[in-house]
């Protein structure tokens, strides 16, 4: 178990790393951005890096940071059906959503490997000042997708039960705040109103 833990470790230090490398590329999109429409506004001198730039920056901040929201479970989802499932059909409900997360990584690492052997053989670039090479953002596109079959496979949603487990019991003593206060009249009385109120 230490070494599995180990490995968790490691793949989870690699997602992280990609998240940063993803959130350092959305920083840059914002200052190519920000460029871009001021030189276009004040000096009528659009760029013709900026688009095909920040389309790939796009692609590299959504794709490189999945495989650590997934690990995570920080990640959008959506349950539609089957947390009105009983414990044991939601167990294999979260499994058999693992699955195809992994489905999904090695699919697109397959895709995108295939893709980016097509781009290196044929010399493929992109068009603008820069002419970033198109296996670029299919090597990122392949990383993103290895990582996250990996991830799907050592992080596996937690057993239903063990959530509500986590969570420690609340102590804190019910908040009276916007309870109305009785009156010491309505309190003192022996009306079934004040002891009611009170």
């Amino acid at each position: 178990m230490t070494a599995l833990n180990s490995i968790r470790k490691y793949v989870l230090a690699c997602a992280l790393a990609l998240a940063v490398v993803a959130m350092a590329v959305v920083g840059l999109m914002m200052l190519t951005i920000t460029y871009d429409v001021i030189v276009r506004a004040v000096f009528s001198a659009p760029t013709d890096w900026a688009y095909p730039l920040n389309s790939a920056g796009v692609l590299a901040g959504t794709s490189l940071a999945i495989p650590y929201f997934y690990a995570k479970g920080q990640h959008i989802s959506m349950d539609l059906v089957h947390r009105a499932l009983p414990p044991g059909l939601r167990r294999t409900a979260d499994l058999v959503t693992s699955a195809a997360t992994a489905f999904l990584g090695v699919v697109l690492a397959l895709t995108a490997y295939r893709s980016m052997a097509v781009a290196i053989e044929g010399g493929l670039t992109g068009s603008g000042t820069f002419s970033i090479p198109l296996w670029v953002p299919d090597a990122v596109l392949f990383v993103s997708g290895v990582l996250l079959a990996v991830v799907a496979v050592l992080f596996p949603p937690p057993p239903p039960d063990a959530v509500a487990e986590d969570q420690p019991p609340s102590t804190a003593a019910p908040s009276t705040e916007g309870t109305p206060v009785p009156d010491d009249g309505d309190a003192a009385s022996g009306t079934a109103e004040g002891k009611a109120r009170s």
